[in-house]
């Protein structure tokens, strides 16, 4: 199925797909690629405007942190690491020309052998953020009368939204891509993930009525160990809770991925919007380091000391990156997928076992991209005949309007806007 730009201003569904810059790691054994609704949206985004997001360009000063990634097609991304950038680390980087930039993740993955939020690997982090960010300069920069663009402005974020419809068989859809980076490699920053209407990128998803459109969110490749009895082979995941979202959109997703014989997986309870509970993880694991911290106080050898430091070092490179990515009030109202209540269905995939244990850190193929669009172009054929229904849903299921608005003054605070 052609798609290509559409000339109506807002689209009769929606499609978001983000980038959590190093949002590798949580709790529990918890591990993604993060980047896989970036990637995907960017895919089908090339498909109605084609430019080539192969990386021509790789520059970094080791003395400021600063990386700039150029790609072929003329767009640039520039952001630093905190702690500067070595010559090491930028010779490791020009393994990166001729690379797609349109899966940052995998490509750092692939060039750095590893990536880590919170802080721990900030150059990987920021070479992601260039990556992306070159991805949508690149798109602006060729086509700037199909889209809209507004930086993030959440406190201590490098990232932004790109805006489009998309013309999708016989569906106009209202696209948005994504990025949640935290300034200086220091992700993931994922307040406004998914559909989240928080600050500019609310300002936009008004602008394309995607505050109210029944929209398929895009999500990362994971694995998960609670599921691991289900995952025979990379399976995509549907997930949409029977109380809060929009179950419309996820049934017509799991069908589209019935018709064309792709595994598919639907958990149970998915999105439970339990009040509290991030707030509640972050202090479980806060008790744990305070723990270690006098635990640490009270140990004499360097036996002791390194046990302790390397418990806390664990802490902080997995389990953090399940509290750290997004405010609690914000997560009481859209959990972890950032499903804007009554609107959405979260399309994404599972690995194995045996492929957690392999790549450590999923990766991203092109057989994925194919899975997911295939199924993202079908799922769009089936909801055209379902609107109303999902309309109707959408309206009974939409969170109040002062709710959002008291999200927005939190995940704003300290910002220049609040």
């Amino acid at each position: 199925m052609r798609i290509s730009f559409s000339n109506e201003p807002k689209g009769q569904a929606g499609l978001s797909g983000h980038i959590g810059v190093s949002h590798v790691n949580s709790h529990s054994g918890f591990v993604q690629e993060d980047g896989v609704g970036f990637a995907v949206v960017a895919q089908m985004i090339n498909m109605a405007g084609s430019v080539d997001l192969r990386i021509a360009r790789v520059e970094a000063t080791p003395e400021n942190g600063t990386v700039k990634i150029t790609l072929n097609g003329g767009g640039a991304g520039t952001a630093y690491a905190r702690d500067g950038i070595t010559p090491a680390e930028i010779a490791l980087m020009q393994n990166a020309v001729g690379k797609e930039a349109l899966c940052p993740q995998t490509v750092a993955t692939e060039i750095f052998g590893r990536v880590n939020g919170q802080g721990v690997l900030e150059v990987p982090s920021a070479f992601i953020t260039a990556a992306a960010t070159a991805v949508v300069q690149t798109f602006l920069q060729n086509y700037p009368e199909n889209f809209s663009y507004v930086p993030e402005e959440t406190p201590l974020s490098a990232g932004c939204t790109l805006g489009t419809v998309l013309q999708i068989g016989e569906m106009a859809v209202s696209t948005m891509l994504t990025i949640n980076a935290g300034a200086g490699g220091i992700g993931p920053n994922e307040d406004t993930e998914g559909n989240v209407p928080i600050g500019n990128k609310g300002l936009l998803m008004r602008k394309l009525g995607l505050d109210s459109l029944p929209t398929i969110i895009v999500e990362a490749k994971a694995f998960v160990p609670s599921w691991d009895q289900y995952i025979k082979e990379t399976t995509l995941v549907v997930r949409a809770n029977e109380v809060h979202d929009n179950t419309v959109v996820g049934e017509c997703i799991s069908e589209a991925a019935q018709n064309l014989g792709y595994p598919v997986f639907r958990p149970q309870n998915p999105y439970p919007r339990k009040q509290g509970a991030l707030s509640s993880a972050t202090r479980e694991i806060a008790n744990q380091i305070v723990d270690l911290g006098n635990r640490l106080g009270r140990a004499r050898t360097s036996g002791e000391k390194n046990k302790i430091a390397a418990q806390l070092a664990m802490l902080v490179k997995h389990d953090l990156g399940g509290v750290t990515f997004m405010s609690d009030e914000v997560n009481d109202v859209v959990d972890n997928g950032g499903l804007l209540p009554g609107t959405a269905a979260v399309l994404s995939s599972a690995v194995t076992s045996a492929h957690a244990a392999r790549y450590q850190i999923p990766i991203l193929f092109k057989t994925d991209l194919e899975m997911y669009t295939n199924t993202i172009v079908e799922s769009f054929r089936l909801l055209h005949d379902r609107l109303s229904e999902a309309k109707d849903q959408l309206q009974k299921r939409a969170v109040a309007a002062d709710r959002i608005h008291h999200i927005e003054s939190i995940a704003l605070k300290n910002s220049d806007r609040s």
